[in-house]
């Protein structure tokens, strides 16, 4: 089981509009899409492998991951 609490709603529209900007069927950067979410928000508390993990339920939620 994850130790990462649900990805708030605020944290979850910021990756999405980060996924939504790749290109259809594009490869997205894990490493930089943490340095681009750290960059619009950087007093996020989140660690870096939270952001990842987040990274992941948000891809899968839009039926993005494979």
């Amino acid at each position: 089981m994850s130790s990462v609490q649900r990805v708030s709603p605020v944290l979850e529209q910021a990756i999405a509009a980060l996924l939504n900007r790749a290109e259809y069927d594009g490869t997205v950067s894990i490493k930089a899409a943490v340095k681009e979410i750290r960059r619009a928000a950087p007093y996020l508390a989140a660690s870096d492998e939270e952001l990842t993990e987040a990274i992941f339920e948000v891809s899968a939620a839009l039926g993005l991951s494979q």
